[in-house]
């Protein structure tokens, strides 16, 4: 059984230190290559096992399947050939009863030849700054209690756990 952690940020402005190339949006363009480097970021058996079904994940995270999409906080770094190496999909979507909308990291996948390199941590940053400069308050994701790298990139972005409200019994 996987068992899975949401955590939760605020946004807010970031220390965005000049990068090249900088992060920038996912165009429509980029889903075939995406859906390869996902395929090759989840190798290891925790997601999809072959291409189409890899293809179909990225596509069904554009098309709404997880929130509405954020172009603005949708972003991707490349290497200096131009392949990309990681990316990030946030999505919007309802919370609750009373129509609040949140924005969630429906995926964040790095190439495993490129992990370890801070690129995950730099969208991140932009991705949390894209979000405070359209009005999105927080940010939220959910890990696989395994993925102990993931958790770690998150609680050092002060991302925190969120837990169940608990019923009032008065």
């Amino acid at each position: 059984m996987v068992s899975l952690i949401s955590l939760a940020a605020l946004t807010g402005p970031q220390e965005l230190k000049p990068t090249v190339p900088s992060p920038r949006n996912i165009k429509s363009t980029d889903l075939p290559k995406l859906a390869d480097l996902y395929l090759h970021a989840y190798g290891d058996g925790t997601s999809p096992p072959d291409a189409e079904k890899a293809a179909d994940r990225i596509s069904a995270a554009f098309e709404g399947v997880h929130g509405t999409p954020i172009p603005q906080a949708s972003l991707l770094t490349a290497d200096p050939e131009g392949r990309i190496t990681a990316a990030i999909i946030t999505t919007e979507r309802g919370l609750g009863t009373d129509g609040t909308r949140t924005a969630f990291i429906a995926e964040l996948f790095t190439h495993p030849d490129h992990r370890r390199q801070g690129l995950a941590e730099k969208l991140l940053s932009h991705t949390l700054q894209a979000l405070h400069d359209t009005g999105h308050k927080t940010l939220a994701v959910t890990v696989n209690s395994a993925n102990a790298a993931a958790i770690a990139l998150y609680l050092s972005r002060d991302f925190r756990r969120l837990t169940p409200f608990a019923a009032n019994d008065d």
